[in-house]
């Protein structure tokens, strides 16, 4: 029951391929009267809107639901617990629904539904389980007070929605307001200027904030936004970090796989030596560089070096995913380039641990301990979408049409595997890319 009783326990039960939204959450399960403001959307094009109350709540046998407002004649949700057990219960998920549709489309949309609620269901209950295996290894005396930057961006929002879910204090960087009602920090990265006093005493800091390298041409105007938003936006943060009377204990900064170049088959790990020649490579070295200088204030300085990210949300994925269904994606060039990935369940629960691991520091590596080559994650991501994998893209086209961007990105071969987390004592969630498919898509 206490999973259902956290803070943004709704978001998190949403499935990333849902398009439903929680605009406004008034109060938990457990306050009865307390009202849910969702949106959602019907057959890919029909947007509606509903509020539902809770309305019965029981610690030991659950809780019950109603659609006040809505498209619905009627719609109850309750869900039970059983004990099964000294130690163990089972969840029981239920959902009751009328509306005054024809038979034929009553039919139809009955069949529908029933198939979207099971496989949102299914995602609820994969996410519950690893969130109480999550917060069981990792405990806490006292909550931790954790500033992030980049919150807004696909890692960020999850990052701060488990650490929130999770129980911690959280704050943001934002360029745009300071708001203390909303935990907001104002700050311009380009500038080392900040009130030093609104930084004191957290901490964490996790920094992830940077200009996105997957969106655009990579002019000399772009390729000049990525290196210095990361490499100076890093340096102007730990400058007033390091100027604090009380420095967070922890500073956790982005990079990523790029930091090892293009290295063919060559397993790589924490302990390998740096790339060369790749734009990529250059942005990670600047960027580690300018974090470590944290190291002398006596922080805790740890390089997040993520490989490809995944998630329906957003990024990479969510980019592929059209030509697929449409069943003209396949592998890009020859295909034996090697795929650094890690879902970002996974992601967020090795920062997590990375967190709660005081003795992680340096680079640590954010990829599956599974990376595939091209032409496999392009066969798997046909196979969970129930396409045929569709013609190659030829290397020249992609050099043609993307230049360099597609060059690193999407025909360098990075296979990197997470040494430090393994060795430290991290379950990977998700370890290979079918279940990953699997729970994502």
């Amino acid at each position: 029951m206490n999973w259902h009783l956290r803070p943004n326990m709704e978001k998190r039960a949403i499935a990333p391929w849902e398009p439903i939204q929680v605009v406004k959450s008034e109060g938990k399960p457990n306050q009865v009267g307390a009202k849910l403001h969702i949106q959602a959307k019907f057959l890919k094009c029909i947007t509606k809107r509903a509020i539902l109350e809770y309305c019965q709540f029981d610690p030991d046998e659950g809780f019950e639901a109603r659609q006040v407002d809505g498209p619905f004649d009627e719609w109850v949700y309750k869900m039970k617990l059983r004990d099964q057990g000294e130690h163990a219960c089972e969840i029981v998920d239920q959902f009751n629904f009328k509306h005054h549709f024809s038979k034929i489309l009553t039919y139809f949309l009955n069949k529908q539904m029933e198939k979207r609620l099971t496989r949102i269901l299914k995602y609820k209950h994969e996410i519950l389980q690893n969130d109480l295996d999550l917060l069981e290894k990792y405990t806490y005396e006292k909550p931790l007070k954790i500033l992030v930057s980049g919150s807004k961006g696909l890692v960020g929002s999850a990052v701060v929605d488990f650490l929130e879910f999770a129980g911690h204090q959280v704050w943001r960087l934002s360029r745009t307001s300071g708001s203390a009602a909303k935990r907001e920090i104002a700050w311009n990265p380009e500038k080392a200027e900040a009130d030093h006093e609104k930084f004191e005493g957290f901490d964490v800091v996790i920094h992830l904030a940077g200009e996105n390298v997957g969106t655009g041409f990579w002019s000399k105007k772009k390729k000049e936004a990525i290196l210095t938003s990361r490499y100076k936006g890093t340096e102007n943060l730990v400058k007033v970090l390091s100027r604090l009377k009380n420095p967070p204990k922890t500073f956790i900064c982005a990079s990523a796989v790029g930091y090892y170049g293009d290295r063919g088959d060559e397993v790589l790990t924490e302990e390998s030596e740096p790339g060369k020649g790749l734009f990529l490579t250059k942005v990670c070295q600047y960027w580690e560089r300018a974090a470590r200088e944290l190291e002398d204030a006596g922080v805790r300085v740890v390089s997040t070096r993520f490989g490809m990210v995944l998630s329906s949300k957003g990024g990479a994925l969510k980019k592929m995913l059209l030509p697929f269904q449409l069943g003209v994606g396949g592998k890009m060039g020859h295909g034996h380039q090697y795929v650094s990935w890690i879902a970002l369940d996974d992601l967020v629960g090795a920062l997590y641990h990375v967190i709660m691991t005081p003795s992680i520091r340096g680079g640590v590596n954010f990829t599956s301990p599974n990376p595939v080559m091209n032409a496999h994650f392009a066969k798997k991501i046909a196979q969970a979408l129930k396409r045929w994998p569709g013609p190659p893209f030829p290397a020249l086209m992609i050099r043609l049409l993307f230049g360099q961007k597609g060059e690193e990105l999407m025909l360098a071969s990075i296979r990197v595997e997470p040494k430090k987390l393994l060795d430290t004592g991290y379950s990977f969630q998700l370890p290979h890319l079918k279940q990953a498919f699997e729970h994502l898509l």
